[in-house]
């Protein structure tokens, strides 16, 4: 990560259950228990409740979602 990038290298994928969706954030219950917080803008909304796969690149403090798969 430099100056320049604030993301870290690589993705992270994800499968859980939607628990809360807005217009600039997310959580995301994992398979494992985890709950994962993320950014959502530009990305359509995903049902609360839904079961969701998710592909992110972690930057600090949040992750910036790539993609869903539904």
């Amino acid at each position: 990560m430099t100056q320049l990038d604030p993301f870290e290298p690589g993705s992270h994928v994800f499968t859980g259950v939607v628990k809360s969706w807005t217009e600039r954030t997310a959580e995301l219950v994992t398979d494992s228990g985890l709950l994962i917080t993320f950014s959502t803008q530009n990305h359509a909304p995903s049902p609360v409740g839904g079961r969701i796969t998710v592909s992110m690149r972690k930057f600090k403090p949040h992750y910036a979602l790539i993609a869903v798969t539904s």
